[in-house]
C-alpha cells in the first residue's frame, strides 16, 4: 500500500505565514462587506429630509396634506402655533428653525401684517394697520436674513386672498403687500409659490364669505403647488 506523499512544505515557517496572510484577507474583506452594509443603510436613514413650514393659520391649514403627500420620505414640520405678523417673525425666527438641519424652509408673512385693529384689538378697517409697507419690507429683510443663514433651499409663499367684507382686512392690501415680498424675495434670490393667484380660484368655492380661511378642500388645493415646489427643491 502507497503513503499519501507528504509535503514538507506545509510545515515551513513560509506557508504558515501565507496561510495567516490569507485568513487576515478573508477577514479584512467580511468586515468591508459589513461595513458597506451597514453604511447603505445609514444612507437610507439619513435620506429622510426635513422641511419646515413656517405661516399663519392658512399655513396650520395647509400643512396636513403636505405632510401626508410627502410622507415618510420627507419629514414636514410647522412652526409652533399661529406665526402672526413679521414682527412676531423678527423675535422669533431663530427659535423656529433651531438646531435642526433644514432642508427647505417655506415661510409666509402677510395677512396679520395688512390687518386693521383698533386700540381694544378688534378688527376694524378704520383702525390703523398692524404694519406698515414699510415696516413689513424691513421685517421680511430681516427674516431672510436668519434664514439665509441656514444651509435650506428658502421659499417665500405669497399671501392669500382677503375676500369683500372680511374682518380687518382690505381686498386690494395682499396685492401691495405681495409686492413688496416679492422685491425682497428678487433682490435675496429667493424661490416664490404665488398662492396668491391660485388662492382667487379656490376661495370663492372653498370658504364662508368674508372669511379668509378655507374649507379641508381649499387647503388641499392651496398644498399641490406646495408639495410639487418641495419635491422639486428636493429632486424627489
Amino acid at each position: 500500500m502507497k503513503r499519501a506523499p507528504i509535503y514538507w512544505g506545509e510545515f515551513h515557517p513560509a506557508f504558515k505565514k501565507t496561510s495567516y496572510i490569507r485568513m487576515k484577507h478573508k477577514s479584512f474583506v467580511r468586515l468591508a462587506i459589513l461595513a458597506l452594509c451597514i453604511f447603505c443603510i445609514a444612507a437610507t436613514i439619513d435620506k429622510v429630509s426635513n422641511v419646515l413650514i413656517i405661516g399663519d393659520s392658512i399655513s396650520i391649514g395647509y400643512t396636513p396634506f403636505v405632510q401626508k403627500a410627502l410622507a415618510p420620505d420627507i419629514n414636514l414640520e410647522h412652526n409652533d402655533g399661529n406665526g402672526g405678523s413679521t414682527v412676531r417673525g423678527v423675535d422669533s425666527i431663530e427659535n423656529w428653525v433651531g438646531n435642526k438641519q433644514w432642508d427647505v424652509i417655506l415661510f409666509n408673512f402677510g395677512l396679520h401684517d395688512l390687518v386693521h385693529k383698533d386700540s381694544l384689538n378688534k378688527y376694524d378697517v378704520n383702525s390703523k394697520v398692524a404694519v406698515t409697507l414699510d415696516e413689513y419690507r424691513k421685517n421680511l429683510e430681516v427674516i431672510v436674513s436668519k434664514l439665509k443663514e441656514t444651509t435650506a433651499t428658502i421659499i417665500f409663499i405669497t399671501t392669500t386672498e382677503v375676500p369683500e367684507n372680511s374682518a380687518g382686512r382690505k381686498v386690494e392690501d395682499p396685492v401691495k403687500y405681495n409686492k413688496v415680498a416679492l422685491e425682497v424675495m428678487k433682490k435675496n434670490n429667493i424661490k416664490v409659490v404665488d398662492l396668491y393667484t391660485l388662492s382667487l380660484s379656490v376661495h370663492p368655492r372653498n370658504s364662508k364669505p368674508g372669511n379668509v380661511h378655507y374649507t379641508d378642500k381649499g387647503y388641499e388645493l392651496l398644498s399641490e403647488p406646495l408639495i410639487k415646489a418641495i419635491r422639486i427643491a428636493l429632486k424627489k
